[in-house]
């Protein structure tokens, strides 16, 4: 890995003590079920690089993961990944074979995957392939319709595929959609995967892995656990609901940070950046930081945002440009040229949340966590 003190760029630190923390801050909310804890690591472990992160897991105790492709599977296993890894998104039949090789497990979401994986299956040889049945409990995107229209056609694909041979059906799991908004509705989709499973295993579904939370749907509500949970944003230290009163231990395991380019004495009436959308009023320091949208900075932060030396605030003024971005450090005396700043995370000084800017821009962390670029260089912290 490039050292970004040798590029002078942009990078995203990635503490291993903040993840385990964190990771222990979940396994408190399982113990009281005694659940098995499941981490989602799609996405390239929300940014954060899933190959650093999962060896860390798997330190610790992790057996079993979650991804949404089979690319992200394989990388992982080539990467040396010994957990169970779940397939959360749809994986063609095709690739049975490589589904086999790595030791993977698919997602089974509508009933022509049944036939179509139990014969490619066959074909592949060696054992029985393991999926898991999703069902649509009230998401609306992936899976088996539940409701009283569909609910028997979906028993009967369960059976079915539960009956193949070269099938091996391990688990069966649903996704919450206002884990973190609604708990009536919550409710409601808990007892459509209750009654459903129930009503399937009265005529002999197996009783297999049992799974329907992630991070929201954790902490002080044990009637969401089943058999495992999926801890995903809460992994990372993000905003998986309010924080108060279950989630304050949780600590920010990406620091991103970047570095002071140059400074400059400006007047006032200086226009700034493109388009010349700030105006100074006043003469002003100005300082160019190695940041820009292509790094992740979005331009929705333009003369809105802000990064932070040594603890102290200093705003984005003007357009953020595709590399870097401008910022008044006129209050800032002591700043230097290759100066460190950042611009969420945690650090010896403050700590800045990713939420706090995802409100700015009008949306959560999770976008602010996977739209830092690859260019920005993840280096593991302790």
């Amino acid at each position: 890995m490039i050292d970004p003190w040798f590029t002078y760029k942009s990078w995203a630190e990635i503490s291993k003590s903040a993840l385990i923390n964190n990771l222990n801050v979940i396994r408190e909310h399982a113990a009281a079920t005694g659940t098995l804890v499941a981490p989602v690591v799609k996405a390239n472990a929300y940014g954060h690089d899933a190959v650093l992160v999962v060896p860390i897991l798997e330190e610790a105790g992790v057996t079993h993961l979650c991804v949404a492709t089979i690319d992200e599977a394989i990388t992982l296993r080539e990467a040396g990944a010994t957990s169970d890894i779940l397939i959360f998104g749809t994986t063609r039949y095709e690739h049975v074979p490589f589904l086999k090789r790595y030791r993977l497990t698919a997602s089974i979401v509508f009933a022509d995957e049944i036939q179509e994986f139990a014969a490619e299956s066959i074909n592949a040889g060696g054992p029985p392939l393991p999926v898991h049945i999703k069902l649509d409990t009230g998401m609306s995107r992936f899976g088996f319709l539940v409701d009283s229209v569909y609910r028997a056609k979906t028993i009967e694909a369960m059976l079915a595929a539960a009956r193949e041979p070269s099938l091996s059906v391990t688990g069966v799991y649903t996704h919450l959609a206002t884990a973190d908004c609604e708990p009536a509705y919550v409710a409601m989709q808990r007892e459509r995967f209750i009654s459903t499973v129930s009503e399937a295993e009265s005529y002999g579904f197996p009783r297999v892995k049992r799974h329907i939370a992630s991070s929201a749907a954790i902490p002080g509500q044990p009637d969401n656990h089943f058999d495992m949970v999926r801890p995903g944003i809460a992994l990372y230290g993000g905003k998986a609901g309010p924080r108060e009163p279950h989630w304050t231990k949780l600590r920010p395991v990406m620091t991103v940070k970047s570095i002071i380019e140059q400074i400059n004495d400006v007047s006032a009436g200086t226009r700034v950046s493109y388009g010349g959308t700030w105006t100074l009023s006043r003469d002003s320091r100005l300082a160019v930081v190695n940041m820009g949208y292509a790094d992740g900075l979005s331009r929705l932060l333009s003369s809105k945002g802000h990064f932070y030396h040594k603890g102290r605030e200093i705003p984005i003024v003007g357009r953020i440009c595709m590399d870097r971005c401008i910022v008044d450090v006129t209050e800032i005396p002591d700043i230097c040229v290759r100066d460190e700043v950042m611009l969420f995370g945690e650090d010896a000084y403050v700590r800045k949340d990713a939420s706090d800017i995802a409100s700015i821009c009008g949306t959560i962390d999770y976008e602010i966590f996977t739209g830092i670029k690859e260019r920005v260089s993840r280096v593991l912290v302790e």
